[in-house]
């Protein structure tokens, strides 16, 4: 679910106040209803004290929640009349009817003829097929919305063209997609021609789906404008709307009479003024809508020859949105306002890259790295992580000759499509630089944060497998994620391909390696007071932690001019500041109180840093084509295969090893002729 700001305390006041705030399910406020009503029982609600200032502290001393509801009483009158319902969830009983098969050959798709009406009238439409591969296809629009809570249904009428059986039907869709078919509609004339995905696509019908995905590309970019559908206006959003609009005609005044464009304040008045920045985000948060965290649209947007935003009658063109984004990186803006006020990151790379090349359809990012950037993004069925952002890597932009384990199959378990693919990048690759990639993965961070709790993961899940939940900024700093880390712990060896081939069960992933030691014990990192001639140590933990809050790693990526040099630099100043903040503790330890432990030794003298989820007892490998050292748990019913030593271990994840970054373990091998060792990973 997305953060939200509960209360701005009192600055600077040790007394504890009283802060009482209501939400209204059923309110005015359309991202308010939308937030709650996607709440569902058994959810954990965390409230997270958070300061201005990183040495700033924050106390709560009580929260308390409370949920007052009536439970609806059914309408008995309605509920009788018979009718031919269609939903994605029921449609299987009905698309005999309602949808024929789609020619895949040829390309085929759905298109909505949205017939004209008021705002009172019932939604009114029909179905018709056409093929992309015709030069003559019907023009349309390709809508690009939030789909809302799947509870909250109105219906709309559904004509079907070319059925002999039933032409009229009772289509069931979400109250979201019914507010933007009734705004969008024509009040009089022709109708407009739109494509929908939750009523062109046969949601019931999986190979449907998975076929349709993969012309989505083709879809959105051969119709002649996509529409980004945020919801109904208000007040607020109009006065924000024509904030926007103002600085677009400036710009645009700007470009005709070949102004210089130095004068940005001027340009972006009132966004870059003295807290009009901050003002703007708190009255409309445009980023905060669903729609930007929601993965498919990353795909309907970049595709876009031409695309508008509307909410409710306003307007707004895609670049002006783009530029809003820019104008509030370039402010100074404040962390109260800073959890709301940006797009995701992976919005601005796609289109500085496409601005850039010119291009439409490539990226020269590599799918992992396009992969670590959507996980920002949200998505109703898991595995759209991987099948809506296949378009934008490197090796997998050309969907048409897609490895069988990567074709988007909604048959496939989640798990499944998430360790297949795993398993492939490793294959393709030849490295094993995606085992850091889960250190950005919701419970298997090198810091710990959520309070007083284990690694946590899906029970399907695989401990090696990449996952969808996590977030991009967290990936800052990781020590062998990036395709320019200085570690080679693993020299120029590569992984036993032939043996991650052979192994038929998806959730097993066999390793080759070198046993290093064995965690003794984990501490506080003494930070104030590093270990001497340990000057590349001390720097992966600055790297990895973030101790001064340079960056905002551990709460929201601010685009902090320090982005490129934090990882080096600690201002002496600053250290200052935080010492005093953690001053009891620091005082004894020499180390930030807010830190998780990460300072390991082993009993053979060595020592290193460890992700917050590691324990005493737990091994320390090195992997063969492994950028940096690994942390792995022997399973409690893990059983050893005669010489060959394959017992099952769980993987924890990667660590720094003071004197084994740089290929002395597999030094260490050739030169006592030592056997390597395989590891089962589950």
């Amino acid at each position: 679910m997305p953060r939200r700001v509960l209360q701005y305390n009192v600055h600077a006041s040790g007394q504890f106040r009283k802060h009482e705030i209501c939400w209204d399910a059923d309110g005015e406020d359309t991202s308010i209803r939308e937030w709650i009503n996607a709440i569902r029982g058994g959810d954990a609600i965390q409230i997270i004290p958070k300061a201005q200032y990183p040495a700033w502290m924050n106390f709560v001393q009580k929260a308390e929640i409370e949920v007052h509801g009536s439970e609806t009483p059914r309408d008995t009158a309605e509920s009788e009349v018979p009718r031919p319902i269609v939903t994605p969830e029921a449609a299987g009983s009905h698309h005999r009817a309602c949808y024929r098969h789609l020619d895949e050959a040829a390309h085929e798709i759905r298109l909505v003829f949205l017939n004209p009406g008021s705002l009172d009238e019932p939604i009114s439409c029909s179905l018709m097929y056409t093929s992309l591969l015709e030069s003559q296809t019907i023009p349309y629009e390709a809508l690009s919305y939030f789909w809302g809570d799947p509870r909250h249904r109105r219906d709309i009428s559904l004509t079907v063209s070319g059925t002999e059986e039933v032409s009229q039907y009772v289509l069931s869709i979400t109250s979201a997609l019914h507010s933007a078919m009734k705004n969008l509609r024509p009040q009089t004339g022709p109708a407009r021609i739109l494509w929908i995905d939750a009523i062109c696509i046969n949601q019931a019908n999986l190979d449907e789906r998975a076929a349709q995905v993969g012309l989505m590309r083709e879809i959105y970019h051969q119709a002649k404008r996509v529409i980004v559908w945020l919801g109904d206006g208000d007040e607020i959003t109009q006065k924000s709307i024509r904030t926007i609009n103002t600085i677009s005609d400036r710009y645009e005044q700007s470009r005709r009479s070949n102004a210089a464009r130095s004068d940005l304040v001027r340009l972006h008045d009132p966004l870059m003024e003295s807290l009009g920045v901050d003002s703007f985000v708190d009255e409309w948060p445009l980023f905060e809508s669903p729609w930007f965290r929601r993965t498919w649209v990353v795909q309907e947007i970049f595709n876009a020859r031409e695309a508008i935003v509307c909410c409710g009658e306003d307007t707004l063109i895609w670049p002006m949105v783009l530029r809003v984004n820019k104008c509030i990186r370039l402010s100074d803006l404040k962390m109260n306002s800073s959890h709301k006020a940006l797009m995701p990151p992976i919005y601005e790379d796609l289109f500085d890259y496409r601005v850039a090349t010119g291009s439409t359809w490539s990226t020269e990012a590599g799918i992992l790295e396009v992969l670590v950037k959507g996980l920002d993004l949200d998505a109703t069925d898991p595995r759209d992580k991987i099948f809506a952002m296949l378009q934008f890597g490197r090796e997998t932009q050309d969907l048409t000759s897609l490895p069988p384990e990567l074709m988007p199959d909604y048959h496939k378990p989640t798990a499944e499509v998430f360790s297949s693919f795993t398993k492939w990048w490793i294959v393709e690759r030849r490295s094993l630089r995606i085992l850091s990639a889960i250190q950005a993965l919701e419970g298997r961070t090198w810091q710990e944060t959520s309070w007083g709790r284990t690694s946590r993961r899906a029970a399907e899940q695989p401990t090696w497998s990449w996952w969808h939940r996590g977030h991009s900024n967290w990936a800052i700093g990781i020590l062998g994620l990036s395709t320019d880390s200085p570690y080679r712990a693993a020299a120029d060896t590569t992984p036993d391909i032939n043996m991650i081939m052979k192994c038929r069960e998806s959730s097993i992933l066999s390793l080759t390696g070198i046993r290093v030691g064995t965690i003794e014990r984990v501490m506080p990192y003494p930070y104030y007071h590093p270990p001497p001639h340990h000057e590349n140590l001390h720097r992966a933990y600055v790297s990895l932690f973030d101790p001064l809050n340079l960056t905002g790693k551990w709460i929201h990526q601010l685009g902090s001019k320090h982005a490129q040099s934090y990882m080096t630099a600690d201002d002496p100043t600053l250290k200052r500041g935080h010492f005093s903040s953690h001053f009891d503790f620091s005082t004894r330890t020499g180390a930030v109180e807010c830190h998780s432990n990460c300072f390991f030794n082993t009993p053979e003298g060595l020592i290193g840093l460890c992700p917050f989820s590691a324990r005493p007892g737990d091994v320390l490998v090195v992997l063969y084509g492994g950028p940096v050292p690994y942390v792995l748990r022997a399973c409690p019913d893990g059983r050893g295969d005669g010489p060959e030593r394959t017992s099952r271990y769980e993987f924890v994840g990667e660590c720094y090893l003071q004197g084994y970054m740089d290929g002395r373990a597999i030094q260490e091998q050739e030169d006592k002729g030592m056997p390597s060792e395989v590891f089962v990973l589950v």
